[in-house]
């Protein structure tokens, strides 16, 4: 009503942030934001086989009474021992397991994916004899965090200028109030993800909602895609979609920004799965 008495369409209370909303709206240009059912499966979840609690078909499971119409499991590289990281041969046998539990569960599309570490030097954790095996693979930064601001960028840069990859996992590496984001220029990242057609994730952990809604909507402006990601390591965590929705939707995002939201046999195109 209140709205209705000065003359501008609804604002949805995400965008009033005195963030551009009251331009957009004299213009009818405000964003249809996101919705929180419309999210058809989760991109970044870990498995037993890395660092996660719980099996692939545990996961599975809980994907399937989510409706999701797939799940993607991105365990670990081979150099984060400290998370169990997959060797080459520990990846054949989790794609087989993979393969076969597609056949138990019809109704969801099990995606073979890796969280591959980004190394020091800005090169990738497997070859791109091993990556090309994956149906998609995120890059991350988990290591050595203390780079000045010009080499962690260069670093990242240099990642996702592999043609193979996807996906940047949790682009500014924070951990709130506990690890501070690493000193990386983001817009470089930002119009590097538009050069190389990489999407940036929103993860939707609690202690990280990283990108933030800031550099999401910045991200938005520059015309970058974004996927949505938990960041899961128990069934318990998959739930914590609905921050990372909250995050797209203080960005502007709408429906046709994250790739989540598209049909399964989309997704199957764009990523070649």
């Amino acid at each position: 009503e209140i709205y209705k008495k000065v003359g501008f369409p609804y604002i949805e209370p995400e965008l009033r942030e005195n963030r551009g909303e009251f331009e957009a709206a004299k213009k009818k240009k405000l964003p249809n934001l996101v919705g929180y059912d419309e999210i058809n499966g989760d991109f970044h979840v870990h498995s037993s086989w890395s660092d996660g609690s719980d099996s692939i078909e545990t996961i599975a499971s809980v994907a399937q009474q989510l409706h999701y119409s797939f799940i993607g499991i991105t365990d670990h590289s081979q150099s984060l021992k400290i998370a169990n990281g997959l060797t080459e041969d520990r990846i054949q046998k989790k794609a087989q397991e993979i393969k076969t539990l597609n056949k138990k569960f019809p109704k969801l599309r099990i995606l073979c994916g890796t969280e591959c570490d980004i190394k020091t030097d800005g090169t990738l954790d497997y070859s791109n004899k091993i990556l090309k095996q994956f149906d998609f693979v995120y890059i991350g930064i988990h290591t050595a965090f203390k780079m000045d601001k010009e080499t962690m960028t260069k670093r990242i840069i240099k990642g996702m200028d592999n043609e193979q990859v996807d996906f940047v996992a949790h682009p500014t590496g924070r951990l709130i109030g506990k690890r501070e984001p690493y000193e990386v220029d983001l817009e470089q990242i930002i119009d590097t993800a538009k050069e190389t057609d990489t999407r940036l994730e929103i993860n939707s952990f609690p202690d990280r909602l990283d990108l933030d809604d800031t550099h999401v909507k910045l991200a938005k402006e520059h015309g970058v895609q974004f996927v949505l990601g938990t960041d899961s390591h128990s069934i318990n965590h998959l739930d914590f979609m609905r921050f990372g929705i909250a995050t797209a939707r203080r960005g502007w995002l709408e429906k046709k920004d994250i790739l989540n939201t598209y049909p399964l046999k989309d997704i199957e195109k764009i990523l070649g799965a």
